[in-house]
């Protein structure tokens, strides 16, 4: 309980007991000044609330600011009431709070009641000016003790590494001049009026009463006060105090705290991200950005969308940090070349502007954050961005060599989207990225991660770009084509790579079908309408509205069928449509793309509709069972396209879930990450609709789910890559060897042994460019953009 909640408590407390309730005539004189002693509790509860935050009254406090070993955190209560001014605290009331480097920040949204608009706030130790004094002191010694930061880069020292650096050298200086020691003035010796001489006067007050509403906001914006890139660790056995403790026991040196607390912030300037460190730490965030000097930084938030932070810089310190993040990417911005794109050492993209001769409001920057953990098939499902039955469509096309295009404006979705559904790539295909910025992130192992690279010469000789990345590809022999976005004449070659075989999933900037095939096919990229076909697919996205809230929904995935030579057309067909009215999404008849792999691989129509099925009932079971961490569900599916009928039979007997740590030790998948980072992605759960429909579809699928429940299923080793060294003799212990008589291949991707169906019908015939069971409409719709959209209607 905080000192806040005990005061309210003192009113009621006393009127409860007999002195509350009067003890008689003969001790007036007592129940007076108990009466008066009520009245000034009640008073002071009322101004305590008036200069307090309004926390969620159902927050426990006491455990939000207490570690996992009992420990009090670095930050407070304390540094929460400090961080808010005094004149918002009456109108500002709390939404939501949550760690984002624990023990030294957390993050808190606020709504105001006053402006109603929500305010996102960054909360770290606070420091007084004297502490701040010291820091600025220990910076500039740190900087000239210091010189790592191009040198570690080289040697390519982790954050982590690159904090023990600072850490030590700090403790060196510390110890060197005597801040920790009672003797600190006499150490110091320093002249009256130097800075060292104010220091050593000022450390026995460094924790000093401030002024209650006092403004010590000059001192603070001068270094920040806002975690690094990284956590560096928690203060093993330090007891961390609030700071009122150590004020009213007198400390004359240094504590424990107070070292904590100075290391945490020249870890964060030094290795992370300065004041804007809480943010980028933040995995609910997607978007930073500061529009200019003076100006608060704003959040792009998952859950509340753009926010104004209580994040500002002044010109210099804003020209200084633009001019440090160029720096550790590699580049140079100056009044010369003002305006720079760049890759942050943790994978973000940045937009970089400097001064005032591009802006007029100055120094700006945009972060796009990175995030290290992508989000899963199930994720874009629970999001209501695609349906499950979108999903399984996608798995179907893109694990059988279809290639694909995500279409959308900016921040709908697209690069959320082709990392999740490459986690349908097999992990044994040979996979070959192209990116400018890393934003793709893949767990299949066989995996090449190609990055552009700028020239360093003022001519542009010797620069590296998508095009001359592409042109390598084809010499490394991909299977699959991961590009992360097409913005350029690079365009023509890839779709000459679609046309040789090789599958391409990648991104582009167009909002609708018709604009995605004007836009290829006209200048810049000019790709001829004829090898425009070698696509398979588009799927179109869009940020938009429903009942109020702003959501991503995948608007139509759309087939590429064939050239009209005769009218100079594109044929398209839409395979899916989103329904605004209902957010529901309406699945067309009849698409070409399932008939071309029904062919390919020899199925029948009902072998077609039962490997959908399968991919279906597979994502619902993980959807019922609220699978959706990266690592468990990259498993299942990784595990499903080696050998689905295991998988399939341990959904039939509910093993699936707790068989997952041996279907994580597949050697061509790399999986690791570590149950803290995954805790923090924020992963939706599904809502009762889409469980219901998960529900509906698991019970539908129960007749073939009960014939794998009575065959006898070989154990989870068999759902395992052949190249694993499984000894099956032994019950499945890694160490063995394989026999040799053994059937390693049993993937959906073998078309051979699969040109009979099961049930015994014959192979198909190469399919009509329209499926056997629909037929055209009367109508097709046409646009001037070169698009023929066939629709089919059910017979």
């Amino acid at each position: 309980m905080n000192v806040f909640e005990g005061l309210t408590r003192v009113p009621r407390i006393v009127s409860e007991t007999k002195w509350g309730r009067g003890r008689g005539d003969s001790d007036d004189s007592g129940g007076v000044e108990l009466t008066e002693a009520v009245e000034s509790a009640a008073r002071l509860t009322r101004t305590l609330a008036r200069r307090s935050v309004n926390v969620a009254p159902e927050l426990d406090e006491d455990g939000f600011f207490t570690d996992v070993a009992g420990n009090e955190t670095l930050v407070g209560r304390d540094d929460l009431e400090r961080a808010v001014p005094a004149h918002k605290k009456r109108h500002f009331d709390e939404v939501e709070r949550y760690w984002v480097n624990r023990p030294y920040a957390f993050v808190i949204i606020f709504r105001s009641k006053k402006e109603n608009e929500l305010k996102y706030y960054v909360i770290e130790p606070h420091l007084t000016d004297v502490e701040s004094e010291l820091l600025e002191f220990l910076t500039e010694k740190l900087a000239d003790a210091i010189k790592y930061s191009q040198e570690a880069e080289h040697r390519n020292e982790t954050t982590a590494e690159r904090a023990e650096v600072i850490e030590a050298e700090t403790k060196r200086l510390l110890d060197r001049y005597n801040l920790i020691d009672d003797g600190l003035a006499q150490k110091l010796g320093m002249e009256g009026g130097s800075r060292f001489s104010r220091l050593a006067g000022s450390v026995a007050d460094l924790f000093g009463e401030d002024e209650e509403d006092g403004d010590d906001r000059s001192v603070r914006e001068t270094r920040g006060i806002y975690p690094p890139e990284e956590a560096v660790g928690d203060p093993d056995g330090i007891a961390v105090r609030p700071r009122p403790a150590v004020e009213a026991d007198g400390y004359d040196a240094l504590t424990e705290y107070q070292i904590e607390k100075l290391l945490y912030y020249l870890k964060r300037d030094f290795v992370g991200y300065e004041r804007i460190d809480g943010v980028k730490h933040d995995i609910n965030v997607e978007d930073i950005s500061c529009d200019g000097y003076n100006s608060p930084v704003f959040v792009y938030h998952t859950a509340y969308e753009q926010t104004i932070s209580n994040v500002a810089y002044e010109d210099d310190s804003l020209d200084d940090f633009v001019v440090k993040l160029a720096q550790r990417s590699g580049k140079g911005i100056s009044k010369r070349q003002p305006q720079v794109d760049a890759t942050l050492p943790d994978g973000s993209r940045a937009q970089l502007t400097l001064g005032t001769e591009v802006s007029d409001h100055g120094t700006n920057y945009t972060i796009r954050q990175f995030k290290d953990v992508p989000f899963t098939p199930v994720d874009l499902i629970n999001w209501h961005t695609f349906s499950l039955e979108e999903m399984a469509f996608l798995w179907l096309c893109i694990e059988n060599h279809k290639s694909l295009i995500f279409a959308g404006g900016t921040a709908s979705g697209k690069t959320t989207s082709l990392n999740a559904v490459s986690l349908f790539i097999p992990s044994k295909a040979k996979i070959v990225s192209i990116e400018d910025t890393r934003e793709v992130e893949l767990p299949q192992r066989n995996w090449i991660a190609s990055v552009t690279r700028p020239s360093f010469a003022d001519d542009e000789a010797g620069d590296v770009d998508e095009f001359d990345l592409l042109e390598a590809a084809l010499r490394q022999r991909p299977e699959y084509i991961v590009m992360g976005e097409v913005r350029g004449e690079e365009g023509r070659t890839l779709f000459q790579v679609m046309s040789t075989g090789h599958t391409t999933l990648t991104t582009f900037h167009a909002d609708s079908v018709g604009e995605v095939v004007k836009r290829f096919t006209t200048d810049p990229i000019n790709v001829s309408k004829t090898l425009f076909t070698a696509l398979d697919l588009v799927s179109v996205q869009a940020q938009t509205r429903v009942r109020g809230e702003k959501v991503r929904r995948n608007q139509k995935i759309t087939e590429i069928n064939s050239y009209d030579a005769e009218n100079d057309e594109i044929n398209v067909q839409d395979v899916f449509q989103w329904a605004p009215g209902d957010d529901g999404f309406e699945r067309q008849r009849g698409p070409q793309i399932l008939s071309e792999i029904m062919f390919d691989r020899g199925w029948s129509r009902r072998r077609l509709e039962d490997e959908l099925r399968k991919r279906t009932v597979i994502l619902a079971y993980l959807i019922e069972h609220r699978i959706s961490a990266y690592e468990k569900v990259s498993a299942t599916l990784q595990a499903f396209i080696n050998d689905p009928d295991t998988i399939i039979a341990l959904v039939a007997q509910d093993r699936l879930e707790s068989s997952l740590d041996d279907l994580r030790e597949m050697e061509t998948v790399f999986m690791d990450i570590d149950d803290e980072t995954e805790a923090l992605v924020p992963r939706p759960k599904p809502d009762e609709e889409t469980r219901e429909q998960a529900a509906e579809i698991l019970a539908e699928a129960e007749t073939m789910l009960e014939s794998y429940r009575e065959e006898s299923t070989p154990g989870v080793e068999a759902a395992l890559p052949a190249d694993l060294d499984w000894n099956t003799e032994s019950g499945g212990d890694v160490g063995g060897s394989l026999p040799t008589e053994i059937d390693v291949d049993r993937s959906l991707g073998d078309a051979v042994g699969a040109a009979v169906d099961a049930d015994g019908e014959e192979p198909p015939a190469r399919p009509d460019p329209v499926a056997d069971d629909v037929a055209f409409a009367s109508d097709d719709d046409e646009s001037d953009d070169g698009v023929r959209t066939t629709r089919y209607d059910e017979e």
